[in-house]
Order: structure tokens, then sequence, then C-alpha cells
């Protein structure tokens, strides 16, 4: 998620902070080649490597999966698994890619062909995590913990497709700061990622406020969710695709790249719910957990919270493909890129 005004939704804190304490960055690992310079958005998006090499002739990249529809969602009703998967194509023995690596010519392929579509299902993930409340110690603790579980169940997936993977710096913060992609918080923004240094911004307290009427100490799945929706994006940037859509739209007009934000965030989306229904069962996301998430990020949507964009999808299609990735846990099924504009409005 790209820095934005707060949703109708926020509401206050709950408790009195018990400390204080500057921003925390846990810096995952170094930075190799170019980085994008930019973060992810219409006004300022992630460049692509310019003098990036083309994907190696071994057949990486795999032929566009057939997509299904998010389904509607029919709150109450628990999803299982299902779909049919996609094969990877062989690829060089023993190499790994850079897929942040491409010309203009590959944006495309990098979009709709990705290598990592063909990573299959994500399956259980083993992950332990204190509970967070609404202290920010605790919130750090638990997202934290979390996020290293998401750094091993993204680096398998990204292992599988042969391509390089390097983990997110992680900043959650507790006091105003400053980073490549501006000040925080920024537009009521309580977590966004920026390109440019790999970072994943989350405030501890701000978090609270902006992710419903919830007490984290009750149910922690509305955080959960937040921190792999970013992490998605984090994955679309190692992946090439944070480079490629903006690079498509950079010089179009403002519904096109408002067009292709809505496909970059619902296929976060969707990356969260792969790793939620991954995490479901260590981290005791039930059933009516997960129908409150799907209802409050319906709320979320850009016809229902009243800010007037049009960038991250209506509705129905940002609790929709929430719901597509928890249904099929396949990175397959993600492919935004490819579905007609219906599915991605």
């Amino acid at each position: 998620m790209r820095p934005r005004r707060s949703s109708p939704l926020a509401f206050g804190v709950f408790g009195v902070l018990a400390l204080t304490f500057a921003v925390v960055v846990v810096i995952a690992g170094l930075v190799k080649g170019n980085e994008t310079g930019v973060p992810a958005g219409p006004e300022t998006g992630p460049v692509a490597t310019g003098g990036g090499r083309s994907m190696p002739s071994g057949g990486t990249e795999v032929a566009p999966p057939e997509v299904k529809p998010p389904s509607p969602i029919k709150l109450g009703d628990e999803n299982g698994a299902g779909g049919t998967a996609i094969t990877l194509a062989s690829a060089q023995s023993g190499t790994s890619f850079d897929l942040r690596n491409m010309r203009r010519s590959d944006t495309t392929a990098r979009l709709k062909r990705n290598p990592l579509y063909g990573a299959g299902v994500m399956g259980s993930v083993a992950c332990r995590a204190p509970r967070p409340s609404t202290q920010p110690a605790a919130m750090y603790s638990y997202l934290n913990a979390v996020t290293g579980c998401l750094d091993r169940a993204w680096a398998g997936k990204f292992a599988q497709a042969r391509a390089t993977f390097l983990a997110p710096r992680r900043v959650y913060w507790n006091r105003p700061g400053r980073g490549p992609c501006g000040t925080y918080p920024s537009s009521g923004a309580a977590a966004y990622y920026c390109p440019s240094n790999r970072g994943m911004y989350i405030g501890l307290t701000h978090v609270i406020r902006q992710s419903g009427d919830v007490d984290p100490a009750e149910n922690h799945v509305p955080y959960l969710a937040v921190l792999a929706h970013e992490y998605g994006h984090h994955v679309q940037s190692m992946a090439g695709i944070g480079g490629a859509w903006w690079w498509e739209v950079a010089n179009r007009s403002k519904s096109a790249q408002d067009a292709h934000s809505r496909r970059a965030e619902l296929q976060a989306q969707c990356l969260s719910g792969i790793f939620v229904r991954a995490v479901r069962t260590p981290l005791a996301v039930t059933a009516d957990r997960w129908q409150s998430l799907l209802r409050t990020d319906y709320g979320r949507g850009d016809d229902q919270n009243g800010l007037g964009k049009r960038d991250h999808g209506n509705g129905d299609h940002y609790a929709g493909w929430l719901n597509q990735g928890w249904k099929y846990s396949r990175l397959a099924y993600c492919n935004t890129w490819s579905v007609p504009a219906s599915y991605v409005s």
C-alpha cells in the first residue's frame, strides 16, 4: 500500500503508551545491484533497471495461467483450497536470476509470465509470534516475529523459481521520521513499502488506529494481513513486477496509472491471503476472524472509503482478491495482470 489519506475506519488507540522508542530499523540483507529509486505510485513509481539483462534463454518464464476471477464474497462462509497447478518451466540448473533487471521490452513478460507464478502452492508455514497489544513494544515484537516467517516463506518460493531474493528492511516506528520515500507518517499512512531501500514502514500505534475497532490482543489478524500486504509489495519488487508496471504507465494518463495501480494493490492483497492461510494454524486464524477481516477490507475499497480515489480497487475486489489468495493458495491465481479490467475495477 502506498502512503494515502487515513481511512474512515480509523479508530482511537487503545490504552496509554507505556514507552516511546526511536525508529527500529533491521537490515535484513545488503542491497544487490541497482535498486529502484522511488516508491510505487502514480506520482512517484518504481523505475525498472534501465540497463538490465533480458531473461536467459532457458525458458524460465512461464505461460500466463488461466486465472480465475475473485469469487463473490459470501460473508459467513469459509472457503477451502482448490484450483489447478501451473508447471514451472525448466530453468538452467544452479542459476539464480535477478528479476528486477529488465529492459523496457521485458515489462509485459514480467507482469503476465513471471517465473514466480510457477512456484505453485504455498504450503503450511511454521510460525511463532507473541500476542500483540496496544503497547508499542508488544506490537513491535509481534510484527518482527511474523516478518521472520514471511522471510522464510517467500525465500522458499523464489528459490523454487530460481530467482534472487533479498529480505526487506524492517522499519517499525513509534516516532515520526524520514526515509528515502519521504517523511512518515505520510498522508495518514500507517503502513507502506518503499522500494528504494526495500523498506517496510509500519507505525506501531498508527496501524492500530487504521485497522478498525479491533483490539490486537483479542484479534491480531488485521495486523497480520496488513503486514503480509506490505510484504506482498516487496515480493512484487523482487519479482520485477513493481518496476515493470510503473515503467509501462509512467508517461501515460492518470487513469492508466490508476488502472495499473489497482492491479498491483489487488495482487498484493492476493499474496497477503496466500500467506495468512499458510500460517492459519500456528497463528490461530479462525473462520470468524477471517470473515471479520473480509468485512473490514471490503470497507477499504475505493467505492467505500470516501476518499474519491480509484487506485486500490472497489470493495468487492479489495476483499475478493484477498479471499482469492486464501482460497487457492497458488501464486498463479494472483496474476492480476492477465485478467480483464472488470476483475480489477
